[in-house]
């Protein structure tokens, strides 16, 4: 503590400028107060105050005690006494150490530092460098991003006394990439849970184990667990070992890895033995007389994928895909749609189970593709096989100077499919130009561009055995029309918090005649592989278009308060027989404040007056709660609506509930939507996040999981969910790379 009255001792060598010592008071952390100080300045732009500092001309060195304060630039260190070498600014520092820099924060018992390289060792220090920090007896900092730890701890909980935290007999740790472990203790509290001789912590994408327990229909009881891992600086790993009641033990893992010269990937595997048994759970598998309720089915089921993309140079890109999948309900995507259904549901229109390499290069004047595809390693799955396929496409180019842009895409196949069993083999060598020449030109207000073309096609074979080593033709011609009309209206406020500055109206009307006559050789009687190419057929119709758009400035950017898109197509005679209007399509976006947002898409049948479908999107954002209500309809399928209620209830807690369910029944045989309920509560635990979540699907049952995350690290996102309005779940049901 300091006295109420004391010395001052000044001293002042008189070595070239002159060194000034004056009383002052600096601003200090609440533990030190304010204090009349020495000041000693120097040449180099290091500051030093002290109660006490003396100054010795033989190795130009300052000593000083007693509420020591040292600025460089941005960096400043408090202590209780200190030597300075003011040749190469460093500091050898004792007593209640305070270091403040931009990268760290260090409360030392001492320290050695350097301002110039900013590098130095903490000894019994605690160092804080957001969102984590670490403690030890022996801290080196070697570099502004690399730092070694002995004997110590490193944790993202900012109490004295942490709740989680990983000890080290050393650590290397390089900020916000990686932490390399030499002797891990795992400790919650004070006690320990866990000891690996060496671990990588990865510090940009925080790994974490998750537990996921629930009951489905088809698993009974289950428990679904990953873990995430960082195997070195390239390699990351998800380990999955799950055990489902009914169905017994599955595991898998999944490698993501990256190289310095040769791209990056995902590796794949899971693989389970089923043992299914009859019942719905083990104690209800026999009856009371002893005898089982049913055979135990058994059935291998694995999946495994290798995918690699190779950047290999600015302007060549490869892709390959290795997929290979053993699954006894395969045609019907029963391994997938079971064991990783959100997965099926995100490419359930497009399920990608083949094996492919696929290099794209980019030319001055277009791209060239080469692709090799084949699903034969996954029969009995059907599909095209390209044995291979190279593609040039030509960029809209201006021929010269003339105004005409030309575009092509010119296309050369060896192309097979075969079904299973084999009973259907069809190959044949295709060569597709589809050509296109146009002249974009303005007469008055109105936006014109004509198109003419044509597209050619070779076939080797077609589905007539008697047609062989045809070319088939196709003309194609087209007139664009567009124009916009404004309107400008100088209306500002503010109210409900619309925030308008001007208003601008926007009408874009649009009409497109197009005519393409019958190709020679008609579809019907060409093997379908891609219905772009074969399945050409004559067309002759108006399309209509017409865009509003109601808009004003927002900080200075344009913004649509409003959008309006109505679409159809006129058909003419030739294409049907008569004069008639296509449904009509809309889409509206209405976004008036930052508080509310609201979507909806439309198609009107004009000929039978009716509507084939309707969606809506809609939220409201309150302070500290949002509110969402969709609903999806089409005409002969049931309608089915979700709604989402987000709630903040304190700091600590916050709540979700999400809904959905069908209106009307489906039709012509359609499946009806299930009805799904799920609450999700969330606690913050300091430095975690806990979710408590109950999940329930009618016919398929109820999930329960428990699932922690730590806050430190937001950029890294557990999926919860997987309907509308949500992402998808985390553990074994998600397989698809790590996270």
């Amino acid at each position: 503590m300091r006295k109420s009255s004391f010395y001052i001792l000044l001293i002042a060598v008189s070595l070239g400028p002159r060194i000034d010592a004056a009383a002052t008071t600096i601003a200090m952390p609440d533990v030190k107060g304010q204090f009349n100080k020495e000041e000693l300045k120097n040449t180099s732009k290091v500051q030093l105050q002290a109660d006490q500092v003396s100054f010795s001309t033989t190795d130009n060195k300052a000593n000083a005690k007693g509420n020591v304060v040292v600025t460089s630039k941005d960096q400043q260190l408090f202590c209780d006494q200190l030597q300075l070498d003011r040749v190469i600014q460093e500091v050898v520092a004792q007593g209640d150490v305070y270091l403040d820099t931009p990268q760290e924060n260090v409360i030392a018992g001492g320290l050695t530092y350097n301002f110039n390289s900013r590098t130095g060792e903490f000894r019994d220090a605690k160092v804080f460098l957001d969102p984590y920090q670490i403690e030890g007896q022996k801290i080196i900092k070697v570099s502004d991003t690399h730092m070694t730890l002995d004997e110590g701890y490193m944790t993202t909980c900012d109490l004295d006394e942490p709740h989680f935290r990983m000890g080290a007999h050393r650590m290397d740790i390089y900020q916000k990439d990686k932490a390399v472990v030499h002797g891990l203790k795992i400790y919650l509290g004070k006690v320990p849970v866990m000891y690996l001789p060496y671990f990588v912590q990865d510090l940009k994408n925080r790994p974490i184990i998750t537990f996921v327990p629930g009951e489905k229909k088809d698993f009974g009881l289950f428990l679904l667990t990953t873990a995430n891992l960082r195997v070195g600086s390239h390699v990351k790993l998800a380990l999955h070992l799950d055990a489902r009641e009914r169905d017994g033990w599955g595991e898998g893992f999944d490698m993501r890895y990256n190289t310095p010269n040769f791209g990056s990937g995902l590796v794949s595997a899971y693989y389970t033995d089923e043992n299914r048994i009859a019942g719905t759970h083990l104690w209800t598998e026999r009856r009371r007389d002893g005898t089982k309720k049913g055979p135990t089915t058994h059935h291998e089921r694995y999946r495994f994928i290798w995918r690699h993309r190779w950047q290999i140079d600015q302007n060549t890109n490869a892709v390959l895909q290795f997929y290979k999948i053993h699954d006894y309900d395969i045609i019907n995507n029963g391994f997938l749609k079971t064991y990783f259904p959100q997965e099926y549901r995100q490419d359930s229109q497009n399920t990608n189970l083949d094996t492919y390499f696929l290099l794209t290069r980019v030319l001055p004047h277009g791209t060239l593709t080469f692709d090799v595809d084949t699903n034969h390693i996954n029969r009995p799955v059907t599909g095209v096989n390209r044995y291979p396929e190279i593609k040039y496409e030509i960029d809209n180019q201006q021929i010269g100077k003339s105004g005409f842009y030309v575009k092509s895409a010119n296309t050369l196949s060896n192309l097979s499919y075969q079904n299973y069993p084999k009973t259907v083999n069809t190959k044949t060598i295709r060569f597709d130009t589809n050509n296109d020449i146009s002249h974009p030109l303005k007469i008055g207000f109105i936006q014109f561009n004509p198109h003419l073309g044509g597209e050619n096609t070779y076939y080797s074979r077609t589905a007539d055995p008697t047609r062989t080593n045809i070319i088939r033709g196709m003309f194609r011609g087209s007139l664009d029309m567009s124009t916009k009309f404004y309107r400008f209206w100088n209306y500002h406020t503010d109210f409900a918090g619309l925030n308008i500055n001007g208003l601008r109206h926007v009408i874009t009307p649009t009409i497109t005649y197009l005519y393409q006559p019958k190709p020679t050789f008609p579809a019907s009687r060409l093997n379908q592989y891609d219905a772009a190419i074969d399945n050409l057929y004559r067309i002759h119709q108006f399309s209509f278009g017409l865009e509003n758009k109601l808009q004003t400035k927002r900080n200075g950017q344009i913004v649509d308060l409003l959008r309006l898109l109505i679409t159809t197509n006129y058909g003419l005679r030739a294409t049907t027989g008569r004069r008639a209007f296509n449904p009509f399509d809309s889409v509206l976006d209405f976004n008036p404040t930052n508080w509310f947002t609201f979507h909806n898409e439309n198609e009107f049948d004009y000929h039978f007056g009716h509507w084939n479908s309707e969606n809506f999107d809609g939220t409201v954002h309150g302070k500290g709660w949002n509110f969402s209500l969709g609903s999806r309809w089409a005409r002969y399928q049931s309608q089915q609506v979700t709604t989402q209620l987000e709630y903040t209830i304190n700091p600590k807690w916050k709540f979700r509930v999400y809904n959905s369910f069908p209106l009307t029944q489906a039709t012509h045989g359609n499946a009806t939507t299930a009805r799904e309920n799920e609450y999700i509560l969330t606690r913050d635990l300091h430095e975690w996040e806990m979710d408590i979540s109950v999940d329930s699907i009618e016919k398929q049952g109820t999930t329960f999981y428990l699932l922690f995350r730590l806050k430190a690290f937001p950029d890294i996102k557990l999926n919860l969910a997987d309907t509308t309005f949500r992402d998808s779940k985390p553990g074994s049901q998600n397989q698809t790379g790590v996270n």
